[in-house]
């Protein structure tokens, strides 16, 4: 759903839509759809995870698409509480990286894969997560996607590169060699036969990657989606606020634990480059973005140069 902030609930059975801000439809083509599907319903991302959760057990759904980070808020919640979605077969995500601390949380919670689409609003779909793998396909009937080195040259497999894009079939405005502000990787031919192009990983953005004094870059994971951290941190963002100082911003129910703490530090220094310091600031709330999107790593230095859209 580019831009909406939504979670959408999919089935083949009829829905009774309760709460006030959702709204239903009976299978019409949607902007997020590559084809006509079935009845489905649609609730803003702003309301609580408990009360999108209640919304979906009112559901019932078989599929369910959303935002990564609402995917894991929701599947820690199931965790807790051992509710399950008894008809859920699929969780399908978009917008954010879907990073494998959350594939693994919706396998707990519910016992079913997560599968991950790549777009963006100029160009639409860029890639899909191939049915046997956990890469993508790049949509190349519909979009020219380029990903290239810091000297304008083509990646190889598993080198990590500015994704540029030309749309194919956008003849009012088209879309040449257009730089999103994203990264990714390229891989090799997919096994599963099919000879669309293949993305191996989508890294993210250019403002969601951490940079040295020295200019090297790096794109930081911390792990704290894990199973093993949910009971304790219900939101958590990571910002770069000078070259060697980075800030833990938690949402917890109460602050942790001198040990827990010490423990959370020693896991995230170990992730960052050497020379790096760690800060916690306790927050009541970590806000989305306008689009409802969350970012888990975002470089706040001033002379940083961001941009680029997911």
């Amino acid at each position: 759903m580019p831009g909406t902030g939504a979670i959408c609930a999919a089935s083949w059975r009829p829905y009774a839509t309760a709460f006030p801000r959702a709204s239903s439809n009976t299978g019409e083509r949607r902007p997020a759809a590559l084809v006509a599907d079935g009845p489905s319903v649609v609730l803003g991302v702003r309301d609580s995870a408990q009360a999108q959760l209640r919304w979906l057990e009112q559901q019932q759904p078989e599929y369910l698409m959303t935002y990564p980070s609402i995917a894991a808020e929701l599947a820690k919640l199931v965790i807790a509480e051992g509710n399950r979605l008894a008809h859920l077969r699929e969780v399908r995500t978009l917008g954010e990286v879907l990073t494998p601390e959350v594939r693994a949380l919706c396998r707990q919670a519910w016992a079913v894969p997560a599968t991950d689409a790549y777009s963006a609003e100029e160009v639409g779909y860029i890639a899909l997560q191939c049915p046997q793998h956990e890469h993508y396909h790049i949509q190349a009937e519909g979009v020219l996607v380029e990903i290239l080195d810091d000297e304008d040259q083509p990646c190889a497999p598993g080198q990590l590169g500015r994704v540029v894009v030309t749309s194919l079939h956008n003849f009012a405005l088209p879309l040449i060699r257009y730089e999103l502000g994203d990264y990714a990787e390229p891989g090799e031919p997919c096994a599963c036969g099919r000879g669309l192009p293949v993305l191996r990983r989508v890294a993210g953005r250019v403002r969601n990657m951490l940079v040295t004094a020295a200019g090297e870059r790096y794109w930081p994971t911390f792990g704290t989606r894990s199973p093993a951290l949910y009971a304790s941190i219900r939101q958590c963002q990571f910002a770069q606020i000078e070259y060697d100082l980075v800030e833990a911003r938690l949402v917890t129910a109460a602050v942790l634990p001198a040990a827990q703490e010490d423990g959370l530090r020693a896991l995230i220094l170990s992730r960052l480059p050497p020379g790096f310091r760690l800060n916690f600031a306790y927050r009541e709330e970590i806000a989305r973005s306008a689009g409802g999107k969350y970012e888990d790593f975002v470089c706040e230095i001033p002379a940083r140069v961001t941009g680029g859209s997911r």
